[in-house]
């Protein structure tokens, strides 16, 4: 909680930056992801192939409503970080009797 916005932050090792897709709600955030490897090795008449793919998600339920519309989001070297911007609730005010 930075006051006026919110840090999410998240590390996302061996994920690119297409393979991850964010969604957010007034109160909640989801972080999505998909991984596909494909590894080859031949040595002679030996020949091995290796597929891995999975897929995650994770959500979150944020401490206070967001304004999703003006949320920024950074992916560098695994770490994802979302910026979120609070919603401003409006409180309580005098009303003056005319």
């Amino acid at each position: 909680d930075r006051g006026q916005e919110l840090l999410v932050r998240a590390e996302i090792p061996g994920v690119t930056k297409d393979e991850l897709h964010l969604s957010l709600t007034d109160q909640t955030g989801t972080i999505r992801g998909e991984t596909h490897k494909e590894r080859k090795e031949e040595k002679g008449d030996y020949f091995r192939r290796e597929i891995a793919s999975g897929s995650f998600q994770r959500t979150l339920a944020l401490p206070c409503a967001v304004a999703g519309d003006q949320a920024k989001a950074s992916f560098k070297d695994g770490v994802l970080e979302l910026v979120l911007p609070k919603v401003e609730k409006s409180g309580a005010r005098k009303v003056r009797i005319d």
